[in-house]
Formats: structure tokens, sequence, C-alpha cells
């Protein structure tokens, strides 16, 4: 039984308290105390001073009234301290919440050290003894209820404690769930039949007054004049595709990868019923079409292999078919009387939820729980598609009633979890109540953060398709899949079901190696062969979505929406209708594709695809004449295609490159195929993490291999393919604009141009631009001979001079000894590459020709952009020293590839 001090939620803190000390002065008085003292009252909170009306003993008394979570252990400790401290008699705690775990400990802990007389703890139960004792009320009428309702429909007893008198409210029992509540004078025991007083005591916060306070007319069991429906709420839950181009999620058979996720969290399972963690949530979080649900299916399978099915029982409902708060407790009851079915604890308990606010706390629901701890077996509820209720505010207390549930897991600690799946690249407003339970749950979950799919993951994906359709892919064909889906399972998934589409039309691979795997082109041949009708519905359901089955077809006919199912457009969660995916709703609904961040790195830098795409027209060109003309080998030209591809320069028809429509109009330009590679940039994934970062946030060559290394985890690459895939990535982004060099050596900040870079626009001072004064292949030389020597030993003359200055400039000596490095070319790469002075060579390189650029050209230019106040000799040689550098590094990088 409970006990509850309710108010309306118009009523102030002071009214509150006002009850709460009424209760505990009928209390005090029934034991012959009385009050001396307010110390402290608060509407959750009163604390008294109180001494016996006969008997010259002072007890110092806390009254708690919490509206939710249990007395905790510190609150036990305080009370003892400040009884011990201040030499009172005793002291009282009197809680309407139970006690918690810790705080039962100590409890008895006191009993055991006899001095269970220096604290008297009065928790719901012996409140409401008390109470009873006294007569000021009667205990609850469950003898008159059971006249007019078969016991198994009763749910628990509450104690009312509210501003229009204490009544005894019971919830009744639909489908095994609280539905409706009866309410009776706790000290006549007379029925509630007055709407108006109803409607008051629901207008209170109880617990249950989220129930259905109409008046009831109760007749006897005979005239079974009481209907108790079994519960209406249909419980979703998630579902496989039939195929393996069904939009659904992937049936366990075509699934691909995650093993270490699935491990981990068969693992956090096993933890649990090893009783190793307190944690009993976890959370498969990602962005949208990274597999969530698919994964949900794949757990589901293993949980029914024959080394699991006795072990771990798993229900994954699907969140979109929620019509009202209760749906979270319809799904805990299927669960549980589903696993029960499966020989998952005890078969003979008649498994209800009689606590509405509490579910796990209901007697039969906790004794279940035990039984299926003695067999060590464990049973996990899975909400997937949760994010889907923010835009339902009607639906915000389902926060709640599954906040309170994860809570009580938590806190009873039986082997029973709660997971999610939780998109987590949707908008939340810290207002939303969902923000407040994401944050809230951080301390009690594990989490599995999806990342993209590998190229690996990605080719096992392909393959399998290649099995369904009987051939194998153009190997172009499949590189194009794997970039275009950028590591997006469903996005693969979408592409290898468009070009099935084509194959089954009769259209050949070389026919479609053009360029329109992009999503918007994909998402609009989708809309482009709908009716006007299909049309108007399809946005029907993107605006309501999840929307009603039965409403979507009283507006737009069965016919429409039948349609729309087999072309599997919209897809249906119980009586709930949504969009394919969340991404084409948006397009659906805007005209736009929302940011899917570019994963690619280029394999190239700007000349080399400039050398390329400037010899490209509006008429196809092959790949043998391109061969020709910039004297590059037919791989090389094959990498350069798909750069040129994925930042849409050209597409490719055939083997064929045409160039792309917008350079056709605006010009085959330099500086308007960098404005178009720059908005690829701008979606770049490591932009939009740059963009995230602090303004100001300095950026090193070993932060961005950092930031890359996280981003793109799935890739084992050696050191040194990373620092040169970082320092091309870094040219790139000061290239399109997104960084800018700072005057620390080799630190960059990020900060939007505005515009790519079409010539080099930072100006620096002389004393700011370094130059080498030799040949890195000199330079190379002379390092080999005093490597590991003290600068004091090197003989004075101006070839060591020249490469002592270079090796502090790099900051290769140590204590002024030049440093023993083994991969020394490696190292001088990184060092070279990221200093300002060649950054700049080489990103003029890449704006010109390189094949019409003297060393005294490139000094001109380098000259005039920056400012520099050099002489015609110095232009001269300070061109050609740095020209040296910069063919160095592109050999180096063209050696490493």
């Amino acid at each position: 039984m409970k006990i509850e001090i309710c108010v309306p939620s118009s009523a102030t803190t002071k009214e509150r308290g006002d009850l709460l000390e009424t209760l505990s002065r009928e209390m005090l008085e029934i034991q012959n105390f009385k009050v001396e003292e307010e110390v402290k009252k608060t509407g959750m909170e009163l604390d008294l001073l109180c001494k016996h009306n006969v008997a010259d003993r002072t007890i110092y008394v806390e009254c708690k009234a919490y509206r939710d979570g249990k007395i905790d252990a510190p609150i036990i400790r305080q009370l003892m301290g400040t009884i011990v401290l201040q030499g009172y008699s005793e002291g009282w705690l009197i809680s309407t919440s139970e006690l918690g775990k810790e705080a039962k400990g100590i409890e008895d802990e006191l009993a055991s050290k006899g001095l269970a007389g220096k604290l008297v703890i009065y928790t719901p139960r012996k409140i409401i003894d008390s109470l009873l004792a006294s007569k000021i009320i009667n205990p609850p009428p469950q003898a008159q209820l059971i006249q007019y309702l078969p016991e198994e429909n009763i749910g628990e007893w509450s104690l009312l404690i509210t501003p229009y008198g204490k009544f005894w409210a019971v919830a009744i029992l639909e489908g095994g769930m609280p539905s409706k509540v009866v309410c009776y004078h706790a000290k006549s025991l007379s029925l509630v039949d007055d709407q108006a007083l109803l409607d008051n005591i629901a207008s209170t916060d109880s617990n249950l007054s989220k129930l259905d306070f109409s008046k009831i007319i109760l007749f006897t069991k005979k005239e079974k004049k009481l209907s108790l429906e079994e519960s209406l709420i249909e419980v979703v839950e998630v579902q496989k595709g039939d195929d393996w181009n069904d939009y659904r999620p992937a049936r366990p058979e075509d699934f691909v990868g995650r093993t270490k996720d699935i491990n981990d969290i068969f693992d956090f399972f096993k933890k649990i019923k090893e009783k190793e963690t307190t944690r009993r949530c976890f959370a498969i979080t990602g962005n949208s079409g990274l597999g969530k649900s698919s994964l949900i299916i794949k757990l589901l399978e293993k949980a029914e292999n024959r080394h699991q099915k006795h072990k771990v029982y798993i229900c994954a409902v699907d969140v979109r078919a929620a019509k009202s708060s209760e749906y979270i407790y319809a799904a805990l009851l299927k669960t549980l009387k589903n696993a029960q079915k499966k020989g998952f604890g005890d078969p003979e308990i008649n498994i209800l939820i009689t606590n509405a606010s509490h579910p796990l706390d209901s007697e039969s629901i906790t004794e279940y729980l035990e039984s299926v701890d003695k067999a060590n077996q464990i049973i996990v509820l899975v909400f997937d598609q949760f994010e889907e209720l923010f835009s339902k505010p009607d639906l915000s207390d389902l926060f709640t009633n599954t906040s309170n549930m994860l809570m009580d897991a938590t806190s009873l600690q039986f082997n029973f979890c709660i997971g999610f799946a939780w998109k987590t690249d949707s908008t939340t407003h810290t207002e939303n109540p969902a923000y407040f339970f994401w944050h809230k749950l951080s301390e009690y979950r594990m989490v599995r953060k999806l990342s993209p799919f590998s190229d690996r993951e990605s080719h096992t994906v392909i393959s399998k398709f290649e099995d369904v359709i009987g051939q194998k892919l153009d190997g172009d064909l499949k590189h194009n899949l794997t970039v275009s889906s950028q590591g997006y399972p469903w996005l693969l998934k979408k592409l290898c079901i468009h070009l099935y589409d084509k194959l089954e039309q009769g259209a050949k691979q070389e026919d479609l190696l053009e360029n329109k795997l992009d999503i918007a082109s994909l998402f609009s041949d989708d809309l482009s062969e709908l009716s006007i009708s299909e049309q108007k519905a399809l946005r029907f359901v993107a605006t309501k979505a999840p929307v009603d089955l039965i409403e979507t077809i009283e507006i737009c006919t069965d016919e429409i929406v039948q349609s729309l199912l087999h072309k599997r457009l919209i897809v249906k969660s119980g009586n709930r209708l949504n969009l394919y995916w969340d991404i084409f709703r948006e397009f659906v609904l805007t005209g736009n594709v929302p940011i899917i961040a570019l994963r690619y790195l280029p394999s190239h830098d700007f000349s080399t695809i400039w050398n390329v795409v400037k010899y490209l027209s509006k008429s196809p060109v092959t790949i043998h004449s391109l061969q020709e003309k910039t004297n590059f080998s037919e791989g090389t030209i094959q990498n350069v295609g798909t750069d040129i591809l994925l930042f849409g320069l050209a597409t490719r028809e055939n083997s064929q490159y045409v160039l792309s429509e917008d350079l056709l109009e605006d010009g085959n330009t330099q500086e308007n195929l960098l404005n178009i590679i720059r908005e690829k940039f701008k979606k770049h994934i490591i932009t939009l993490h740059l963009k995230d970062l602090p303004s100001g946030t300095f950026l090193t060559i070993t932060s961005i291999i950092d930031l890359m290394k996280e981003t793109y985890s799935e890739n084992k690459y050696a050191d040194k393919t990373w620092r040169l895939y970082a320092i091309r990535l870094i040219r790139w982004l000061e290239l399109t604009g997104f960084l800018q060099p700072t005057t620390e050596p080799n630190t960059w900040i990020y900060r939007d141009l505005g515009s790519s870079k079409t010539s080099v626009m930072n100006r620096r001072r002389t004393s700011n631009f370094f130059v080498p004064r030799i040949s890195p292949q000199l330079f190379i030389s002379i390092y080999s001979e005093i490597v590991g020597k003290s600068l004091q030993q090197l003989p004075n003359d101006s070839k060591t001079n020249k490469t002592v200055e270079i090796l502090r400039k790099f900051e290769l000596v140590d204590n002024d000894r030049v440093m023993e490095i083994d991969d020394f070319d490696s190292i001088l790469y990184a060092k070279a590459s990221s200093e300002f002075s060649i950054q700049a060579i080489l990103e003029i390189k890449d704006l010109y020709s390189t094949d019409k650029l003297s060393g005294q050209n490139l000094g001109i230019l380098l000259k005039e952009k920056y400012d520099l106040k050099w002489t015609d000799v110095t232009t001269q040689h300070s061109g050609n020293k740095l020209n040296s550098w910069a063919k160095w590094i592109k050999a180096y990088e063209m050696k490493n590839e």
C-alpha cells in the first residue's frame, strides 16, 4: 500500500507543506507528542521538534513526502548525526516513500547494534498502520469491491491525502493494466460517486491522476454490468523485411558486420546476470541510416539460438505505434508474459501491473522477476525508434513512465534490462522532456555508438547483392557503390535496390556507371513514378507521421495507401504509417536532403585533378585519350576519375567522361572547379567536426590525425599513411577556405572564409617565410653524415650550416645534438609538407600548370602574393629551392600511395 500527499497543480508549496504538517501532527498526537517548534518546512520536507506530553523527552522528527524515488542512505546518516550531536532522546523519520536498498541496510545495522530505539522509521505501511490503529482511517474496502469485480481486476490501494480529504483509491485493471480509478472515503469507506469531487481528486498530482476518474456505477458480479475488456493497446514488435530488398530492417541472413557491438551487448547481459554491474539500460545510438533497427533484429536472432534461448529473452517494440503513454507499460506486460510462455521465470504467476506509477513494484511482477533471477535468466525490453516521439507533445508522459521504469529497474537490480535505439542526429530542444530524459539516463546506460561501414563491410554487402542478382559487378560499379554510400548501410541498400531495378529492366552494367548514385536523384526517381494522388497521400503521411492508418485511408483512400505500401515508400507499424526512411520524409516535405556527411578522402591533390578535368568538355572523352593528354597511367586516371565523380565535376558513361553541367554552364575554370569542390567539403565530416570545435582552437597535424582516426575508426592504416592523408586533407581544407594557418609553425584554426582560395591569400612577412637554402636531396645526404653528433662537432662550412638551419626549423635538434631518426624520410615529409612556405609553393603549383612554371616564375608569384621584399636574385633562388622541395614531396607521395 502507498500513501501520497497530493495537491492540484495550481497549489503553492505552502499548501503542500500544510498537508504534510497535518499528517505529521496526527501521527505525533497518536503517540502523545506535541509539536514544540518547526525547524524547517518546505513542500516536500518538514523538520519538527516535539515533546512527549507525559514523559520528559524531546524527539527530532523529519517528514519526507517525495514524489518519486526512495529514501537513500545519506538521509538516514544525516538524521542519526543530528540526533547524536544535539543529544535528542530519539529521532523519527516519517516518509511517504520506501527506503532504498542502502538505507534498509543502515536500518538493519542500527538494529543489530541495539540502536533501533534511537531512530524510529515510519515507512508508508507503518504510517497507514498507525492511522488505522488510531481509527483516523479504516482499512481499504477490498472486500466490498470484490463483490463487484474479480480480484484480478483490482490493483494496489493508495491512501491519498488531499485538500479535499483522505481517500482510498485503487486502479481497476483492464488487460492486466491500470485503466480506471475507484475512490472511497478513507474514514467512512463510502464510495465517492460525486463526479465533481472525483474531478477534484483527479486534478491532484497523484500517481493515479493520468487514469480515468469517471464515475463508475458498481453492480454485483452476477449482473455483470461492469465491462472490463482486454487492453486495446496494440504493442507492435520491430518488423524485419520479407526479402533482401525490403526497406524495413534487414533480415538476419542479410545482416553484415557489427560483431563487436553484438558481443559487447551480450557481455553486458552476462554482467547483469552475474551481478557485476548495477546498470540496467543500454543504448544503441548513431545517425539515421546506420542500421540500428537491423542490429536489434540481429540481437533477437542471437537470443533465439540454441546457446541463448533459455538464458536471454529479448522483446523489441516499435515506439512509433504508441498512441498513449500507457504504451510503455503495455510493452512491459507483453514482454514479461511472452517471456513466461517461453520458459522464463515461474509459469504459475499471474503477471499484472497493479502499481500505476511504478509497474516493476507491482507485487506479481516483483515476484516474477525474482523467479527469473533464481533461474539465472534475463529479460530484455528494447524500444526502437524512441526519438520519433519528440514531435508528439501529447505523449510527453511516456518519458515519465519510461524513466520511472528504468529507475526502478536500476534500484531493484533484477535480471531485467531496458534498451533503446536512439537516433543521435535528430534535434531535441532543451525544453523537450526527451532532452532531460536522455541526459538523465547517461549514468545508468551502456552505450554502443554505431559507426559507418568500413569499405570491407560495404564490400561484403555488395557480395551478397551479387549473389542475389547472379552476376559479378563491374569493378568501377562496385567502387561507385562503396564510395557513394558513404558507409551508411541503409543508403548502400537503397543504391543496390536501384541497380537491381535497372538490371531487371534490361539495363547493362556499363550503362549504370554514370554519376547518378546520389540520394537526392534516387528520391526524385521515387516521386516521379507516383500519380498526383499518390504524391498527395505521401505528403500527408510525411506531415503527420507516424499517422493513424484508418485516418489515412479515410482521407487518401485504401487503394492509394495499398499502392504506396506495395511500392514500399511507406511502412506500416501496427496501425501507424510512416515513410520508409526519415531522410526521405524530409525530402518529401522540403525538397532537400539533410546533410549526409561526406566521408570520402580524396586520393589526389588539386593539380592532379585539374590536369584531368581541364581536358573534359560536353563531348565524351575516353580514358585512353586522357592518358595521352596527361601522361598519367590508366590506373591513375581511374583513381582521379573517382575523385572527380565524387566531387561532381564530371559524369562517366561507358568508360568515357563528360564535364558536369555546372562546369559546362559556368565555365571549366580552376575557380569554378574549386567552388564546386568547396560545396562538397562544406558537408565533409571532418569540416563539420572542426566547425563544432570551440572558436579559436589551434589545430596541428597530430590533432587532425587524431580526429581522423576517431572518425575513420574502422580503418587501420599505418602511422605514415594517416599522416599522408592528414596533410593532403589539410591542404584541401586550406584550398577550399576552411582552414587558416596561424603565425605558429604547422598550426591552423578553423575559419570559414566563405569562398575557396583562388590564389594564395594569406600574407606573411618575409621574417616568417622560411626558404630552405639547399635541396632536399643534399639535405638528406648531409644529415646521414652528421646524425647523432653534437652541433659543436660539426664542420663550419656553408652546406653544413644550411643543413643545421633546416634541422633547427624542423625541430630535429635536441640538446644541441642532431636527432637520430629511424624512418627519416617519413619524418622529413611530415615536417616539410607542413611548413607554410612549402605549402604555399604546392598551392601555387596546384593552381597553375606545373609544366609551364619555372622556379623563377614560382618565385615571382610568391613575391607578389605575399608582398615579399625579395630582390630578383632572391626571387629566382627561393623559387628554385622551394620548387625542389615541392617536387620531392610529390615524389614521396607517389612512391607511398
